[in-house]
């Protein structure tokens, strides 16, 4: 934690909240994007009882801080205290310039989408530029409708990068916001959108890449990602390389740029171009892997560039090719510093190898994904997955080798002799133990109430079963319905 951070809240801990309040104030006027601090300052207020105030300070942080955890808790500790009136220098502190900004967009042929794209940009945005290469459906009648669409109509000469190049060289407000036709602002976002070029604008000498929330809508399913910049000034000399899976460039640095300050924000994009059935129509992956050879033949040691083609490989089911442009991947991004996908490259072949049943393999893959960032969740939640698929395959394992302890009776002659209680009663009790362990409580149960009769250890054999009758007790009244744990019916 941040020092400032633990002082304010030490004084919060301690209820010295005007303390507190000072100490936050002083800190984001110092730090205005540090979104610990904001919320910090927002606490302060709320245990002060003063509700709208900290609402308005918990947004600001929510706002720089878009993956936080604690957005229940706010809304719940919200509730607690009367709103009462905000404060004039609350007011003047979270005041900040509106630059302008225009959405800059790319198509062809996207008349299933793009109306939904504009009318969500209407109010948000004072410009929208579009760049058409060649569409052959009504997309260009749609945008037609709108007359405040500036529509650049252009080639397409297999590169994306290109089209987005047109697209900012025609875009005259202070930010730029790239989206897709297949994507939408969230309605009310737009404040968002223009809070944050406002908040990050007078950020020098580094350029603000901001980062909104791209939810993906795949088969009826919400993914979130925060991977993608999209959100910048213009006049700084930001421009696109690559002809698919275009990143963000400087004519200094290429992709590679040290000059520029990655963050993500709280302004969300929806998109569904993921979804199996619109990726289908659009023969999406042959397309792409028709590019991405291209790029690597063009540039073969960009690490970018190996790792998209490998992303994509994979998903057509070609493991292989995936595996040799992963390694290529993290053979050039070793040689830069700033190559941040190595830890998901580790994992996707990781992944690849468990898929294949080499459990050692995939092991050592998730152990390297943890290397640059030791708390890097995907990486642990596979570690656990894998052990979990190794315990399964120890469990299976022991039924094994205990049915054939059993069994081993019928034909064992050796010259040691063997402990006949096995056979009488040993055996199906271990199984049973194995049984409950993996969670067939009631076949356990049945198998140890036939053991008891014919063991010496009854006592031993009653408390299992009487372990097992308390953890169906326990899962039935998990089940049960309030109204029906309390007795009453419904």
């Amino acid at each position: 934690m941040h020092p400032s951070h633990q002082q304010i809240s030490d004084l919060i801990i301690e209820t010295k909240y005007s303390e507190a309040e000072r100490l936050a104030l002083a800190h984001v006027q110092k730090n205005p994007l540090d979104g610990q601090g904001w919320l910090l300052l927002g606490e302060s207020l709320l245990r002060q009882q003063q509700g709208k105030s900290a609402q308005l300070l918990m947004e600001r942080a929510l706002l720089l801080d878009p993956e936080a955890k604690w957005v229940d808790w706010m809304q719940e500790e919200l509730g607690k205290v009367p709103s009462g009136d905000i404060h004039p220098d609350i007011q003047r502190l979270i005041r900040v310039s509106r630059p302008t900004i225009a959405a800059a967009i790319i198509v062809k042929n996207e008349e299933r989408c793009i109306e939904r794209c504009i009318r969500s940009l209407q109010e948000a945005v004072d410009e929208i530029v579009i760049v058409d290469s060649g569409s052959t459906d009504q997309t260009i009648q749609i945008i037609k409708k709108y007359p405040n669409i500036k529509l650049i109509e252009s080639n397409w000469n297999d590169s994306f990068a290109e089209l987005r190049n047109i697209s900012l060289a025609h875009v005259t407000s202070d930010w730029i916001l790239i989206i897709d036709a297949d994507e939408w602002l969230h309605q009310g976002d737009g404040d968002a959108l223009r809070l944050a070029a406002g908040l990050f604008h007078p950020l020098r000498p580094v350029t603000p890449m901001l980062h909104p929330s791209i939810i993906n809508h795949i088969n009826g399913t919400e993914n979130v990602n925060f991977s993608v910049p999209r959100l910048f000034p213009n006049g700084r000399g930001i421009r696109f390389e690559g002809r698919i899976h275009e990143q963000i460039s400087t004519e200094a640095e290429g992709i590679f740029t040290t000059n520029v300050f990655h963050k993500p924000v709280r302004i969300r994009i929806h998109h569904d171009g993921y979804d199996s059935q619109v990726k289908k129509s659009k023969a999406k992956l042959d397309r792409n892997i028709k590019l991405l050879k291209m790029m690597t033949d063009e540039d073969s040691s960009n690490p970018g560039w190996w790792y998209f083609r490998g992303r994509e490989t994979m998903e057509l089911g070609d493991i292989a090719q995936a595996l040799y442009c992963f390694e290529q991947a993290l053979r050039y991004g070793k040689q830069y510093a700033r190559f941040g996908r190595i830890p998901e490259i580790q994992l996707l072949m990781g992944n690849i190898q468990l898929s294949q049943g080499r459990l050692d393999l995939a092991e050592t893959h998730y152990l390297q994904a943890l290397e640059p960032h030791a708390d890097f969740p995907d990486a642990h939640f596979q570690l656990a997955n894998l052990a979990m698929i190794r315990a399964q395959e120890q469990w299976k394992k022991a039924m094994h080798h205990v049915a054939h302890a059993a069994e081993g009776f019928h034909t064992y002659r050796g010259a040691v002799s063997a402990d006949h209680e096995i056979h009488l009663w040993k055996a199906d009790a271990l199984k049973a133990d194995l049984l409950v362990q993996n969670g067939h409580l009631s076949e356990a149960k049945k198998l140890l109430n036939q053991v008891r009769n014919r063991s010496p250890h009854m006592d031993r054999i009653q408390n299992k079963l009487s372990f097992i009758l308390r953890q169906q007790m326990q899962l039935n009244q998990s089940t049960l319905t309030p109204s029906a744990k309390k007795g009453t019916t419904q």
